[in-house]
């Protein structure tokens, strides 16, 4: 299977030659249905709207992030809410955060948009006191996450109908 043929969840921002990278990426908070159509395209093709309308999204502590394209489009996204890592049971639940449906554009991959989303999100959990970062990683989107520090946590495991994930983690 070619790169640009790889099922991943939008992730892949390897370094892509002969790609021109953006003098600097725009990164907002934003409201979760601007995220909708992006999530739909790249993590659920061909599934309903409902499918990615998720119930944390309206969650009070909940922030979601949006990296823009030259032309205003959402290039990549990520929703981030604190929840306690079932695979961590002593980290503390109050700085334990999880990252959800991180995505991006497949024209936009290996420009650093992605990146550039997950780092700010990042920032932000710091910044409200978080110390450890996880998330269901689809097996495709892992070497970004590697990239970016992350680290796989157990062996890999299917959620239907999505496919197969691992469990990652990043110590803030």
């Amino acid at each position: 299977m070619s790169g640009s043929d790889q099922v991943t969840d939008g992730n892949d921002d390897e370094a892509t030659e002969g790609v021109a990278q953006p003098a600097s990426i725009d990164v907002e908070f934003v409201k979760p249905l601007v995220l909708h159509a992006l999530r739909r395209q790249v993590l659920r093709p061909g599934q309903p709207w409902s499918s990615v309308i998720h119930d944390y999204d309206s969650w009070p502590e909940t922030f979601h992030v949006a990296a823009f394209g030259l032309r205003g489009e959402v290039a990549a996204c990520a929703s981030f809410h604190p929840d306690g890592a079932p695979h961590r049971p002593a980290a503390d639940p109050a700085k334990t955060w999880r990252l959800r449906a991180m995505a991006s554009l497949p024209e936009v991959r290996g420009q650093g948009y992605g990146a550039a989303a997950l780092r700010y999100g990042i920032a932000e959990v710091r910044r409200r006191g978080g110390t450890l970062l996880w998330c269901n990683a689809r097996s495709g989107a892992v070497g970004f996450y590697e990239r970016l520090g992350f680290s796989i946590v157990g062996d890999e495991f299917e959620i239907a109908p999505i496919g197969p994930h691992y469990v990652m983690e990043i110590e803030l």
